[in-house]
């Protein structure tokens, strides 16, 4: 029987954009089909890059179109 372990981990500003950048390209070469519990930490993420934007750029409105 498996058992399943959880994991905390510490990321600065830069590592999220970073993880950020990998998950898109992953996802628009269709290479990874993330399950459920893989969806909600990808969108945790998100909205972590998102707060990271807003910092950074204040009241401009953010757009990635990379």
């Amino acid at each position: 029987m498996k058992r399943k372990h959880t994991h905390k981990v510490m990321l600065n500003d830069k590592q999220v954009e970073f993880l950020i950048k990998c998950i898109d390209i992953s996802q628009s070469t269709l290479s990874i089909k993330p399950e459920k519990s893989e969806v909600e930490i990808i969108r945790e993420l998100t909205n972590m890059h998102e707060d990271i934007q807003e910092t950074k750029l204040g009241d401009t409105i953010y757009y990635d179109l990379n």
